[in-house]
């Protein structure tokens, strides 16, 4: 058997760059926070409140449960409800900017291995950024379905992630520290995933998803974790 020369790179320059683009967008479920090409860093920032958002809204329920303000059920209902209007903001919004007439530029590349056309944008509000952040899905049926599924999740999402909760069932602050933020990271990657942009899977063909079942993976996983433990409380 031959072995491989030490000098021979495990990952050439294109792997290694296809490898840093595609890797956080895989973890974190659909933000493209590196792209092969220049853009304004406003491509990168709207991506990162549109990722941030559900922990935002979850966020000002857990407040108003801290603050004894609203019961543990009420503040699921409300932080879920705010996302659901959210959700359908979102949506809403990426189906208004396919009916415009405006296009995304796409400017010439002389790299023929290059994974994504590279593209122009005009302003951070623009149809071609809304359209670019935000592909919209293919069906009417599925904008109200994952909008509402993104409600429902932030919901139950955020019950189960109420901190004096978390501490009555573990009874340890350090723990229930750690499992508040990494809990709220893998809720915002189910929601991005969900309702703003899902990231291509090496293990399926974009093309063969006709009803957009991809979407709804990361969300499963999370309801069946969360569910179970719901449950046993």
């Amino acid at each position: 058997m031959r072995r491989m020369s030490p000098d021979v790179p495990l990952l050439n320059d294109y792997k290694q760059d296809f490898l840093l683009k595609r890797l956080p967008q895989t973890i974190l479920g659909g933000p493209r926070l590196k792209l092969g090409y220049h853009v304004p860093p406003y491509i990168y920032v709207n991506q990162i409140i549109l990722f941030l958002m559900p922990w935002i809204l979850g966020g000002i329920g857990t407040l108003l449960y801290q603050l004894d303000v609203l019961k543990d059920y009420y503040t699921a209902a409300f932080s879920g409800g705010l996302m659901l209007c959210i959700a359908c903001v979102i949506q809403f919004t990426s189906l208004y900017a396919k009916t415009k007439s405006v296009t995304v530029e796409r400017m010439l590349t002389t790299d023929i291995l290059a994974e994504e056309d590279e593209h122009e944008f005009a302003s951070c509000t623009g149809a071609e950024t809304v359209k670019f952040l935000i592909p919209g899905k293919k069906y009417i049926a599925n904008t109200v379905f994952h909008s509402i599924l993104a409600g429902l999740m932030c919901g139950l999402g955020t019950w189960y992630l109420l901190p004096n909760r978390i501490t009555l069932l573990y009874g340890y602050p350090g723990g229930t520290v750690l499992l508040f933020i990494f809990g709220w990271i893998t809720l915002c990657i189910g929601e991005y995933s969900l309702i703003v942009n899902t990231p291509t899977e090496t293990a399926t063909f974009q093309t063969q998803d006709n009803y957009e079942i991809t979407p709804l993976m990361r969300p499963l996983y999370i309801f069946l974790f969360v569910s179970v433990d719901l449950a046993h409380r």
